[in-house]
């Protein structure tokens, strides 16, 4: 009777070791992975999610609701707590389907234009927490020529990894050069602001540049630089108007548009032509 006892004993037993066993397997599946967020090795840089499940672009359907948001140009203004010369005063790095971008905004707290502007950022990844170089790539402003103490935003990128470089982006410095510069021609203006609006996953900028000059504007380019609510930089992106001259006491319009506007509160144009 004491052996039957035993032997029952020992069967539940097991039995509830391995109910246990098997709730464990279930739970540690659910376990999320921790994500290394990508930070500049300056540590001003913030991680964004990957775009990996981001929706197709859609068309735009036949009426949209502008958003309110506001155009304004940065003030030319010396800014004392910044050294002279070149600064990133904001960047971040993301990573997208196609490649991973920096995108920021570089100050000339200069009292001259500054002009054939170079970017090379420097990529990283962590092994066993120490940066290993994965490469560089050069970029430049959307600006080609960024006023005394003004600001022009810069987007690098895509930067792919080859085949034979190991791990992703974690980290990344910024190296800037320039010469000093002449402004281009500064009688070209927005008519009447400018607007955004949302469609699908996209963002659109759009607006008209009026040309006060008594010659036609060639090559005539619209630079949007976008900002959360906080003023951080998120995107920034360029287009010319249509048709890219406007002649004398003319206009044209212009839109431009990202999939990529984490947290997008308001923008900036900047408008450049010659």
């Amino acid at each position: 009777m004491k052996k039957i006892f035993l032997i029952l004993f020992v069967s539940v037993l097991l039995t509830a070791c391995s109910s246990t066993a098997s709730r464990n397997t279930r739970t540690s599946r659910r376990t999320p992975v921790a994500q290394l967020p990508v930070q500049s090795n300056q540590s001003l840089a913030t991680a964004q999610p990957s775009s990996t499940d981001m929706p197709s672009p859609t068309p735009i359907p036949a009426t949209v609701t502008a958003s309110p948001v506001s155009s304004v140009t940065p003030a030319a203004t010396a800014d004392p707590s910044q050294p002279a010369g070149l600064d990133v005063i904001d960047k971040q790095g993301y990573a997208m389907n196609d490649g991973f971008y920096i995108v920021g905004e570089l100050l000339n707290n200069t009292a001259a234009p500054m002009g054939n502007i170079n970017i090379t950022a420097t990529y990283y990844y962590l092994r066993a927490g120490k940066p290993i170089a994965l490469g560089t790539m050069d970029g430049t402003t959307l600006l080609d020529v960024i006023p005394a103490y003004g600001m022009a935003p810069f987007v690098i990128g895509p930067y792919v990894l080859t085949t034979n470089k190991a791990g992703p982006v974690n980290t990344y410095d910024l190296h800037e050069e320039s010469q000093a510069g002449t402004l281009p021609r500064q009688d070209l203006v927005l008519q009447q602001g400018a607007n955004s609006y949302s469609a699908g996953s996209w963002l659109y900028v759009r607006g008209e540049i009026l040309n006060k000059g008594t010659t036609d504007a060639k090559f005539v380019k619209a630079v949007i630089t976008l900002y959360d609510q906080y003023g951080n930089v998120i995107g920034a992106m360029a287009t010319y108007t249509n048709p890219s001259t406007i002649p004398a006491g003319g206009y044209a319009p212009f839109t431009v548009s990202t999939e990529y506007w984490p947290n997008f509160d308001h923008f900036t144009v900047q408008i450049q032509g010659q």
